[in-house]
């Protein structure tokens, strides 16, 4: 079967995903996140790119990325290629390391994007890694706060003064309800639709002036409204809502 052709931004910003094989943890310790930013560092010299965001988590790795897609595409498979290589030395392992080709997601708006680095920046704290998401050393959080430049690039302070009064104004951004879903491993993606059908299941209560959001799940006529609302608001499929919806009744 032939390679899906990468949907090209209007923007040229991106939000790229690479995933371990098999859900493989392939940035498990330490050193191997460290050798990872190394390895994304090195290669900005030699290719146009412009990092806004990032965050290594154990199993795979977010960034917010603009650049045109041939350079993209050449940029992180530089990147892979050679993290590859050393994971499979350091570990005494052949064959891949990642699941097929890293994934782009389009960015064509500046909400879409500051609700994208929300969500990459909120990672380690859903995956339950961390109690505070300031004590994650491997995400773009740390460099924002000391407005230092390691893997960002200048014009990422740049939007961020722009945007936000100070440093406290952007954390108090991070704690905003996520209502948006994007793309990610199988496990987080089924996480986030579950936070966002609780979130809407919530706004739904407040609107009708029920008094407990169980009866919306309970009652079908209701439970039908929200099913097409949760729908209409997600893009999530019949199925996915009905998966969802019977996972919340079991939780209530």
């Amino acid at each position: 079967m032939p390679r899906q052709r990468r949907k090209e931004s209007s923007t040229g910003v991106y939000h790229v995903i690479a995933r371990g094989i098999n859900r493989e943890l392939i940035f498990n310790q330490a050193r191997e996140k460290l050798y990872l930013k190394r390895i994304l560092k090195e290669f900005l010299s030699n290719h146009n790119v412009e990092i806004y965001a990032y965050c290594i988590m154990s199993n795979h790795v977010h960034l917010i990325i603009k650049s045109e897609l041939q350079e993209l595409s050449m940029y992180m498979a530089k990147c892979l290629a050679k993290y590859a290589e050393y994971y499979n030395y350091k570990h005494k392992r052949n064959g891949h390391v990642f699941q097929s080709r890293f994934k782009s997601e389009c960015i064509e708006s500046t909400k879409y994007f500051w609700n994208c680095l929300r969500y990459i920046h909120l990672n380690p704290l859903k995956a339950n890694q961390v109690k505070n998401i300031m004590n994650y050393k491997y995400s773009s959080l740390y460099e924002y706060q000391k407005m230092e430049l390691q893997l960002l690039h200048e014009n990422a302070f740049n939007i961020f003064t722009k945007r936000f009064e100070d440093w406290e104004d952007f954390l108090n951004f991070h704690n905003k309800t996520q209502k948006q879903l994007f793309d990610d491993t199988k496990e987080d993606k089924e996480r986030q639709e579950r936070e966002v059908a609780w979130t809407y299941l919530f706004e739904m209560q407040q609107k009708l002036g029920i008094e407990k959001p169980e009866r919306i799940i309970e009652e079908r006529e209701l439970r039908e409204r929200f099913k097409e609302y949760l729908q209409r608001e997600t893009k999530i499929s019949i199925r996915e809502c009905n998966r969802i919806i019977n996972e919340m009744q079991e939780n209530m």
